[in-house]
């Protein structure tokens, strides 16, 4: 180990530092790499409450394969495995690893269910007299590429396969959500993320980004995250891959400045949901 990485381990005991690093990234960048938002609209972040740090914590990858044995005599049979052998894959190491809380105000897109409207195909196309007529009236209520499912899901290919079935339109109308109050409790949210960091030696970027993914490619297949109410977790972890500042000058990269080239390598890893940052 070398010394900045020691050095680093070291400082990853102190609040203010963990807190500032953590800043430096963003708030902000480092929910919306953890999380995909689908019912609600993040309004503002603050960081919460940081988690004692575990260092030095190894990734073991669990193997997995699935197969079929056969056997033709005396009788034909045929039997699906799947093994899995915990801790037996390739190994890698979580420099540190720590949980963040999150303190968010987010806005609810979507308002109350208010009512349920059921009511017959045809009653809502306002009758149909032939295939083509019930072509045109669908593509005044849906993309051409549903309705061409519409028919291939039912079977419809002549008026007369739409006349044998019942067809529903069912209509659920939900109010409007509610505008945006950073004072309404519902407003507050909080979500734990789990952050794993790989500090690096020198500054080779081939082979940072090759460890941070092959380290959260085992965590992903061994971690199961609960559902969360209105966001999707994309990933288990926030990674974060450190680099020394000192390590960057203005020929490490060709044609880069050392300024242009630690943009270049954080916007490489951010294209991975994940981050890199420099340190002094």
């Amino acid at each position: 180990m070398s010394e900045f990485v020691d050095a680093t381990l070291l400082r990853f005991s102190q609040d203010p530092f963990v807190a500032g690093l953590l800043n430096g990234l963003g708030l902000t960048a480092i929910f919306n790499a953890t999380f995909d938002a689908t019912d609600i609209a993040l309004q503002s972040v603050a960081l919460g409450p940081i988690s004692a740090r575990s260092y030095k914590v190894p990734a073991f990858e669990t193997v997995r394969s699935i197969g079929t044995d056969e056997r033709t005599m005396p009788d034909a049979q045929r039997v699906q495995k799947e093994r899995v052998v915990p801790r037996s894959g390739r190994l890698e190491w979580v420099d540190v690893a720590f949980d963040v809380v999150l303190n968010t105000k987010v806005q609810t897109l979507v308002g109350p269910l208010q009512s349920v409207n059921s009511q017959t195909l045809e009653q809502k196309l306002g009758g149909v007299t032939s295939i083509a007529d019930l072509r045109t009236k669908l593509l005044a209520l849906y993309a051409p590429s549903i309705v061409d499912a519409l028919f291939a899901e039912t079977s419809i290919s002549t008026f007369d396969d739409f006349e044998r079935q019942r067809h529903l339109f069912i209509e659920l109308i939900g109010a409007a959500p509610p505008p945006f109050d950073p004072n309404d409790p519902a407003a507050a949210r909080d979500f734990t993320v789990s952050v794993a960091v790989k500090i690096t030696d020198g500054f080779d970027v081939s082979g940072a980004l090759q460890a941070a993914k092959l380290c959260r490619s085992i965590l992903e297949h061994e971690v199961i995250r609960g559902p969360l109410a209105g966001v999707e977790r994309t990933v288990p972890y926030a990674l974060v891959t450190i680099f020394a500042d000192a390590a960057v000058t203005d020929t490490s990269l060709p044609g880069l400045t050392a300024a242009q080239a630690k943009t270049e390598v954080g916007a490489l890893f951010a294209g991975e949901r994940m981050f890199a940052q420099f340190i002094t």
